[in-house]
């Protein structure tokens, strides 16, 4: 249940990291450079690892689903229904999805177990203690409670009181994605880390200068302890007006070197320079309507709130089919990064380092099945992205852009 009330609105993630398998008899260094810092060193733990999140992905949607059935067939809605009434319906409906909220997540936990903390201790790719985990897991938990429970309600209310209920929730869903974005950083993510000005000052001052070369104004760098919750790296740009920042993970910190982290950030810049924010809000309120258009020729209520798990396994398995689609949107978006990294910094070795970190730190499959990059890949395979990197060099062949001038190297 945990983030299940995004599939009301937003329906599609646009960005992200991706886990997926290889087969076992492949397990050999993919590339021939002379240099290993841009081989991946492929080893049987990661195509193992791999492998587990690709069956989890699969079997998550079809445990989560059968939950949602579970609860609907059994009576256990009703249950639920009957034991939230109280005078107002608003009211009613937000208190039904938090004991709903309550329940499946209790049956879902043993997945969530599995998925979120013991295979990760299993690979080394956390220290987090399960009470600290457990914390952070309550913590998601009720703000999904809280948050997506008004989200729920506003829905059930615009399915009671309009026709035409799917297009005003679509509709609605456009300024819900919008304050997603600006509140999660300056809200949602402190109540899981510490969130403070990037220390090193040399570093910060080339970030900056970096942004000011890619047009990005104004920015803000932070670092958070994410080495609270795992050992794997990321950095990103997120937010938008007061709430824009540019954040690092501790984890990157740690183990990049200098031009390594220019590099990855000229990346997440391009995000913003090339509007990828609102192309993917764009993408996602078109990936809503399908799904809500889609979803009225099978839910055929009338907002009673016990009925809000047949909605949810309707628009998450419209959802799920259409996995394909965002993820090669997504996977499109990132490559068009990649590039816009690559011609701001001319970093193309550090740019292909720092991809082979992330894969061999991850311990994720550079080179996965075809069929499983196409499904649930949310950025080009590591492989693909190192390759890239590695021969993108259109200003040296006269092509374009030749762009700005590359980063100070230490």
């Amino acid at each position: 249940m945990r983030k299940v009330c995004l599939l009301l609105f937003v329906c599609a993630s646009v960005c992200g990291p991706a886990l997926a398998g290889q087969a076992p008899d492949r397990l050999k260094p993919v590339h021939t450079q002379k240099q290993d810092r841009f081989t991946v060193r492929v080893t049987p733990e990661m195509i193992r690892h791999s492998r587990i999140y690709d069956v989890l992905y699969f079997v998550g949607f079809v445990y989560g689903i059968g939950v949602l059935l579970l609860v609907l067939k059994t009576g256990i809605s009703t249950k639920i229904r009957n034991a939230t009434r109280v005078r107002w319906s608003f009211i009613a409906s937000m208190l039904y999805f938090a004991l709903l909220t309550v329940v499946t997540s209790a049956l879902e936990f043993p997945l969530t177990l599995y998925g979120d903390f013991i295979v990760p201790h299993q690979f080394a790719l956390t220290h987090q203690t399960f009470l600290s985990w457990l914390g952070d897991f309550g913590k998601a938990m009720a703000v999904d409670m809280i948050l997506g429970g008004f989200v729920a309600a506003l829905a059930l209310l615009g399915i009671q009181l309009f026709k035409r209920w799917w297009v005003v929730l679509w509709l609605g869903s456009i300024p819900v994605i919008i304050l997603g974005i600006v509140i999660t950083p300056l809200i949602i993510d402190p109540l899981f880390n510490e969130f403070i000005p990037l220390k090193d000052p040399v570093l910060r001052t080339d970030l900056l200068n970096e942004a000011g070369r890619a047009g990005i104004e104004g920015s803000r760098v932070y670092q958070v302890n994410k080495s609270k919750q795992t050992t794997t790296m990321n950095a990103y740009v997120t937010g938008m007006g007061v709430s824009k920042r540019i954040v690092l993970w501790d984890t990157l910190l740690a183990k990049l070197d200098h031009d390594e982290i220019i590099g990855v950030m000229g990346h997440e810049m391009g995000h913003y320079v090339l509007h990828h924010l609102w192309k993917g809000m764009a993408f996602g309120v078109l990936i809503s309507f399908v799904i809500l258009f889609i979803t009225q020729y099978f839910y055929r209520d009338r907002g009673d709130p016990e009925t809000l798990p047949k909605l949810l396994i309707i628009v998450s398995t419209i959802g799920f089919l259409l996995s394909p689609i965002t993820s090669a949107f997504s996977r499109h978006i990132e490559h068009e990064a990649d590039k816009f990294g690559l011609e701001l910094t001319h970093l193309n070795e550090a740019t292909a380092s720092a991809f082979v970190k992330f894969a061999e730190d991850s311990k994720v499959d550079p080179d996965p099945p075809r069929f499983i990059e196409l499904w649930r890949y949310s950025h080009p395979a590591p492989q693909r992205r190192i390759d890239f990197a590695l021969t993108y060099k259109p200003w040296n062949a006269g092509g374009s852009p030749a762009g700005p001038p590359p980063a100070r190297r230490r």
